[in-house]
């Protein structure tokens, strides 16, 4: 999407709450290209589960599933959203800089533009070089105008 985690992060957020409070079931996929990570507290079970040596490790309560699973390389995109986001109407993610899908891409310049674009189709410019990052409506906008999802 762009160089400036916090943007990312921000927009991505702000994203979620508009598309939500329209109705939508939205699906959040973040991209963490630093390898090994953890979503659970050290101590806790699941983390010693994963530390034994489980190639899959979830948990599951009446509001909440997470998954960690022992890969040998990285899925694509569509594959992710495909398996684990099946149920939602619109996928957002955060780091996929690699991937052929549309994207919004958080730019200053019109270099920052070419750096992100890739041959991809591009829903939005967001920034100094394009729409204002604080216009989630007018974002949201141009996401639903593109896939043509209604609210």
């Amino acid at each position: 999407m762009g160089k400036s985690k916090l943007d990312r992060s921000r927009l991505m957020e702000a994203l979620i709450k508009e598309l939500k409070a329209r109705g939508l079931r939205v699906g959040a996929l973040k991209h963490h290209k630093h390898g090994d990570f953890e979503i659970d507290i050290q101590g806790k079970d699941t983390w010693k589960y994963a530390k034994a040596g489980a190639d899959t490790v979830a948990i599951s309560s009446s509001v909440k599933l997470a998954v960690i699973k022992n890969v040998e390389g990285e899925m694509e995109l569509g594959d992710l959203c495909d398996k684990y986001f099946a149920d939602n109407d619109l996928v957002l993610a955060d780091g996929f800089a690699l991937s052929g899908k549309p994207r919004i891409i958080i730019a200053d310049s019109d270099e920052d533009i070419d750096i992100f674009k890739r041959g991809c189709c591009v829903v939005a410019v967001v920034g100094r070089a394009g729409i204002e990052l604080d216009d989630i409506d007018g974002i949201a906008n141009r996401i639903l105008q593109d896939f043509c999802l209604s609210n």
